[in-house]
């Protein structure tokens, strides 16, 4: 039997936002991640993100890369997201010529993210911060430069 594992607060800091280097953005804390716990199959996260910008830039769950990191989804990828505080749009592309679907949350609502689910972006266009808690399995392929 393994021992329960905790993450204590100061050991996790946080990141610019995944796929952006602009400063002011937000930030991103990869809490149960390979790094920090004895994962095979799960990740989680917090990430808080300013007005007028996204969590992420548009992605599918196949392959993202970015300069801070680069991922690659495995087959029957899913994740979840739980809006803590904030609101914001979640915008999906459709495969019907790229229209875009967009969709307002807002604090205690969850966005599931099935097994290929088309590209996506969650964005803050609210005039206050959003936080979102995040959770995914099974374990993408992640790439973090030091």
């Amino acid at each position: 039997m393994k021992d329960v594992q905790i993450v204590r607060s100061t050991e996790i800091h946080p990141q610019p936002l995944p796929g952006t280097s602009k400063k002011g953005a937000g930030w991103i804390k990869r809490i149960i991640y390979p790094q920090h716990v004895e994962t095979k199959g799960v990740v989680m996260g917090v990430a808080e993100v300013n007005p007028g910008y996204p969590l992420h830039r548009w992605h599918d769950h196949i392959r993202d890369e970015a300069e801070q990191y680069e991922l690659i989804f495995p087959e029957g990828f899913e994740e979840v997201y739980y809006i803590i505080d904030g609101s914001g749009v979640i915008q999906g592309k459709s495969a019907e010529a790229g229209k875009i679907h967009e969709e307002q949350v807002f604090p205690g609502d969850t966005v599931f993210f099935p097994a290929g689910v088309a590209k996506h972006q969650l964005f803050n266009n609210s005039d206050k911060k959003m936080v979102v808690l995040y959770c995914s399995s099974p374990m993408p392929k992640i790439t973090i430069p030091k």
